[in-house]
C-alpha cells in the first residue's frame, strides 16, 4: 500500500463490510489476472494492458489467452481459458463483442471472480441487447462482477494496479477520491487534471452487470475514500444508488455527481453512446436532493468540489460561510457568484454568516478606518504586506461562533511576479495556524482558474486547507462542502401496505376509459382526506335545484359525463348560479352543450359548492421510468403559467418538505397575502400534499397521473378545497419523462 490514500487489500471496510456485489472487491483488488486476446500485435488493447501492469510492477500472476498459444514478452499465453493452470481473479476481455459472452462463460466456469469487458456493441446498439442479457445471466450464474462493456477499465492507484490499456498518466498519486464515470473521457479528464489523488478510478461504461449503485456501495465503505465523484449519463437503479449514498453519509463520504444529458439533445447523445435512459432533468435534481448527492454543472465544478471535499479532514458544522479577501472588486465578484448558489435563500447551500458584535469589534481594531466591516469582508490592500494583521483578521473571523467555514479569497496565479508571490505566500502561511487554533475549516478561493503559483501551493502543503480554482467553480466547491455537511438523511418509516381497495376501485375504470370517473374519485378523496367542495349529483333540472338548495347558493353546475375530460372546453360548466331559476337555466345549458359535443344525451350533472376565494395551487404526481413517482406543485388555476418549472420532489414527503418546496415557487408570496389578500392556510396545504403522495404510492401498479388543479387554499384557519381531482392512465413515460404542467384552469371549471 502506498501513501495515505492507498486502497485496502484485506477487505476491511467501514460499516458492516457487506457489499451489494461481494465479488467486486476481488475484481478491484485481484491477486492474478488473465488477458484474453493478448497478442504481439502493436497497439492492441491486451498489449497496452500488459505494458501498464509491467510499468506499475504488479506483483500478482499475469497470464494470457490467445488461439496461437505464443508467449508475449515473457507472459505465458494459453489457447483457451481452460488451459490456464491457475484460477485468475479477473479476466480482462480484449476480444470483439461477438466473442465476449463465450469468454465470460469460460471465465465463470474457470472460477474467475470478475471480468472487464472493453468491447462496444451491447445495449448501445440495436442488435446488442441479447448479448447484454446473456452477460447478465452468466454473471448471476457464476457470482461474478463485471466492469463494462464499452469501457476503459479500472485503475487502483493504491496498488499501482492497471486493469486498463489507457494511459491515465504515470505519476498519478494515491488519495482519498474514488471516481465512477459512465463516460471514459470523464476518467481521463479527472485523472489528467493533476488536482486529485485517487483510491479507485472506474470507467463503468454500459454497466450491464455491475452498476453505479454497486460501485458506490463499495467505495463509501472504503476507509481510504473521503469523496466519490460520479459522471452520470443515466441511472438504472435509483433505489440502489439512494441506499449507497445514505451509507456514505453514515461513513462521512460525500458523493458529487455530474449529470450529462440534461437537455433533449444531450439525452439523445447519451442514449446513442451507452443506451442509458437519461431521465427527466428536474426529476434527477429532486433525486439528488432526496439522496444528498451534490450535483455540479461541469467538470470544473466536479474537480474543485472533489478537491475541497477530499482535502478537508473536518467538515463544517453548518452552511454559514464567512468570505474574507483583500480586494474590493474580487470580494464583489465573490458576492455576486455566491448569490447563484443560494446565499440569499433559506434553502441555499451557502449562507452568509452573521458576524458577532465581538468579532466586529476585533476587526475594527485590525482594519484601517476606511474599511467596511461586513460579510463578505474586504480586508483592503493594506494587509497584503502585513501577514501578522492578516492572520489576526482570519483568526477573528474563524473564531466567531456563528461561522462554520471561512473562505479566503486570495489569488496567486502561476506567472505572478516573485515579489507578489512571496507576499501572498506569507499571507497563506498564516492560515494553517488559524485553522488549527480555531477548529474552523478554511478554504482558499483563487479567482483564477488556471492554477496556483508554486510558492503559494507550498505554503499550504500538508494542511487540510484546500485551494479551489476559479470563482464560479470554487463557489460550487464551497457549496458542495456545506451541502454535504448539512444534508439530513430522510428517515422514512416502512410504508404501509397499499390499500387493495384503491387499486380495485381504479383499475377497471382505467382499463375501460383511461380515466377514473367522478363517483370513484369522490370515494378516493374521502378515503385519503382530500377535501372536495360539497357536491350532489342530479339528473334533472328539478334535482339540480333541490341540490343547490341543500348546498346553499351560489353553486357550480358541472357535467358528470365520464366521456368529458376538460369540461369547460365543451360548455360543461356553469359557475355562480345564485337562484333556483338560474340553476334551472344552467342545467339546461350545460346538458345541451355537452350533448351536442358528444352526439348523445348527457343528463347527469354535479351541483357543487362554489368556492370563490383562496389562493389557487396545483398538486400532481406522474411516474418516471427511472425515479418512480415524481410529485409536483406550484401556482394553480389561471396562475399555473407563472411557474413553467414547478417544484418537484420524490415521495414520500413530509409537511416540512412541502413548505420548503413552496418557498421556491410563487405560492410563497401568494400564501403570505398578495396585494392585500388575507394570508392563506399554508399549513393545511402542507398537510394535503403528503396525502396526495400516499394516494400515488397506493396506485403505483396502476401507472397513473394524478392532477389536483386547482386546489383552493382558503384564508388561514379555513383549510383547503380540491376543486378538481383527475386521475388518468399515464402517458408513454418510457418515451417522455417530462413532468407536465396542468392546463390553466379557472376555479371549478373542469
Amino acid at each position: 500500500m502506498r501513501g495515505e490514500g492507498g486502497a485496502r487489500g484485506d477487505g476491511a471496510a467501514r460499516g458492516d463490510g457487506s457489499y451489494r456485489q461481494p465479488a467486486l472487491h476481488d475484481l478491484l483488488n485481484p491477486k492474478s489476472v488473465v488477458i484474453v486476446g493478448l497478442s504481439e500485435r502493436p497497439g492492441s488493447t491486451g498489449g497496452r494492458i500488459l505494458a501498464n501492469l509491467r510499468r506499475s510492477g504488479f506483483g500478482g500472476g499475469v497470464y494470457g489467452v490467445h488461439p496461437s498459444g505464443r508467449d508475449v514478452d515473457g507472459v505465458p499465453v494459453y489457447p483457451t481459458l481452460a488451459d490456464v493452470p491457475d484460477t485468475p481473479s479477473v479476466a480482462l476481455v480484449c476480444t470483439p463483442a461477438g466473442t465476449v459472452t463465450d469468454v465470460v462463460r469460460q471465465a465463470g466456469e474457470k472460477g474467475c471472480r470478475g471480468a472487464v469487458v472493453f468491447a462496444s456493441g451491447f445495449e448501445e446498439t440495436a442488435d446488442g441487447a441479447a448479448r447484454a442479457a446473456e452477460l447478465r445471466d452468466l454473471a448471476a450464474r457464476h457470482g461474478m462482477s463485471l466492469v463494462g462493456p464499452n469501457c476503459l477499465g479500472a485503475f487502483n492507484p493504491g496498488r499501482d494496479l492497471w486493469l486498463t490499456g489507457t494511459d491515465f498518466g504515470a505519476d498519478l498519486r494515491p488519495g482519498p477520491v474514488a471516481v465512477v464515470s459512465q463516460s471514459g473521457s470523464g476518467c481521463i479528464l479527472l485523472t489528467g487534471s493533476g488536482r486529485l489523488g485517487f483510491s479507485y478510478v472506474v470507467s463503468s461504461g454500459n454497466e450491464t452487470v455491475t452498476g453505479l449503485a454497486d460501485y458506490l456501495d463499495y467505495f463509501v465503505q472504503d476507509p481510504s475514500t473521503r469523496a466519490v465523484g460520479i459522471v452520470v449519463e443515466g441511472l438504472s437503479d435509483a433505489e440502489g444508488v439512494l441506499a449507497a449514498v445514505r451509507k456514505g453519509h453514515d461513513n462521512g463520504v460525500a458523493v458529487v455527481a455530474l449529470k450529462v444529458g440534461r437537455t433533449e439533445l444531450g439525452a439523445r447523445n447519451v442514449a446513442s453512446h451507452t443506451g442509458a435512459i437519461a431521465g427527466d432533468a428536474r426529476a434527477y435534481a429532486a433525486f439528488c436532493r432526496r439522496a444528498g448527492i451534490v450535483p455540479v454543472a461541469d467538470f470544473d465544478d466536479l474537480t474543485e468540489a472533489l478537491v475541497a471535499l477530499s482535502t478537508l479532514r473536518t467538515r463544517p458544522k453548518g452552511n454559514r460561510v464567512a468570505f474574507v479577501g483583500l480586494s474590493g472588486g474580487e470580494i464583489g465578484l465573490v458576492s455576486d457568484m455566491a448569490a447563484d448558489f443560494g446565499v440569499h435563500r433559506e434553502d441555499g447551500a451557502v449562507r452568509l454568516a452573521d458576524l458577532a458584535p465581538g468579532t466586529r469589534e476585533e476587526l475594527a481594531r485590525i482594519l484601517p478606518d476606511f474599511a467596511t466591516i461586513a460579510n463578505p469582508l474586504d480586508g483592503t490592500g493594506q494587509l497584503v504586506g502585513d501577514p501578522d494583521r492578516f492572520g489576526r483578521l482570519a483568526a477573528a473571523v474563524a473564531g466567531d461562533p456563528g461561522v462554520d467555514l471561512v473562505a479566503v479569497s486570495l489569488d496567486a496565479p502561476p506567472a505572478l511576479g516573485d515579489r507578489l508571490a512571496t507576499s501572498y505566500t506569507r499571507l497563506l502561511a498564516t492560515l494553517p495556524g488559524v485553522r488549527e487554533r480555531s477548529g474552523t475549516p478554511v478554504v482558499v478561493l483563487s479567482n483564477y482558474g488556471g492554477g496556483l503559483h508554486p510558492f503559494a501551493a507550498e505554503a499550504l502543503a500538508g494542511s487540510d486547507i484546500p485551494v479551489v480554482h476559479g470563482t464560479r467553480a470554487g463557489m460550487a466547491a464551497i457549496a458542495a462542502v456545506t451541502a454535504a455537511a448539512t444534508h439530513t438523511p430522510v428517515t422514512v418509516a416502512e410504508p404501509p401496505r397499499p390499500d387493495p381497495a384503491t387499486l380495485r376501485d381504479v383499475l377497471p375504470a382505467l382499463e375501460a376509459t383511461g380515466q377514473v370517473p367522478q363517483d370513484v374519485l369522490a370515494g378516493l378523496a374521502e378515503r385519503y382526506g382530500l377535501p372536495l367542495p360539497k357536491r350532489i349529483a342530479a339528473e334533472s333540472a328539478d334535482e339540480a335545484v333541490a341540490a343547490a338548495d341543500a348546498i346553499g347558493f351560489p353553486v357550480v353546475v358541472k357535467t358528470a359525463s365520464p366521456k368529458v375530460v376538460h369540461k369547460s372546453d365543451v360548455g360543461g360548466v356553469a359557475v355562480g348560479p345564485s337562484t333556483p331559476a338560474e340553476v334551472r337555466a344552467a342545467y339546461g345549458a350545460v346538458t345541451a352543450s355537452v350533448a351536442r359535443h358528444l352526439g348523445e344525451p348527457a343528463p347527469r350533472v354535479v351541483v357543487e359548492e362554489l368556492v370563490a376565494d383562496g389562493v389557487e395551487a396545483f398538486v400532481g404526481c406522474v411516474p418516471d421510468p427511472v425515479f418512480g413517482q415524481v410529485l409536483a406543485l406550484g401556482a394553480g388555476g389561471t396562475l399555473v403559467e407563472l411557474q413553467p418549472d414547478p417544484a418537484l420532489a420524490l415521495p414520500p414527503v413530509s409537511p416540512d418538505d412541502v413548505r420548503r418546496m413552496v418557498a421556491g415557487t410563487p405560492l410563497a408570496r401568494l400564501f403570505a397575502g398578495y396585494r392585500g389578500a388575507p394570508p392563506a392556510d399554508a399549513d393545511a396545504f402542507a398537510d394535503l400534499v403528503p396525502r396526495v403522495a400516499r394516494l400515488a404510492a397506493d396506485l403505483r401498479e396502476a401507472a397513473v397521473e394524478i392532477d389536483l388543479n386547482p386546489v383552493a387554499v382558503l384564508p388561514r384557519g379555513r383549510g383547503v378545497r380540491v376543486l378538481d381531482l383527475r386521475i388518468v392512465a399515464a402517458s408513454n413515460t418510457a418515451a417522455s419523462t417530462t413532468v407536465r404542467l396542468p392546463r390553466p384552469q379557472t376555479p371549478q371549471t373542469r
